[in-house]
């Protein structure tokens, strides 16, 4: 089905925003009018935004209270790789591709 587009939508984004976007959306072959697009065709489909929109903190794994809980995470990663706890970029990568299909 071709759908004429007829309509311009305006829209004001920070531009660090709309940077990392535009570099993510480069690496997939599409454009920001073309992610637009899909999320607009999505909506009516799903009855709503078509993913989670929630108010939770970030993952501990990237979250830092302080410069202290930083230097703390990075000591307990020295210690683990001084212990020997470390694996190879291909050992992680077959790890990813047989847990996450990458």
């Amino acid at each position: 089905m071709n759908m004429v587009k007829d309509e311009t939508l305006h829209i004001r984004v920070n531009g660090n925003v709309r940077s990392n976007a535009q570099n993510t959306l480069d690496r997939l072959g599409i454009s920001i009018s073309e992610a637009v697009n899909m999320l607009l065709h999505q909506i009516p489909l799903v009855g709503g935004l078509p993913f989670e929109v929630k108010v939770s903190p970030a993952p501990e794994s990237v979250t830092f209270h302080s410069k202290e809980d930083l230097h703390e995470k990075l000591e307990t990663g020295l210690n683990q790789i001084k212990k020997g706890n470390v694996m190879d970029a291909d050992t992680v990568m077959a790890k990813l591709r047989d847990e996450y299909g990458f």
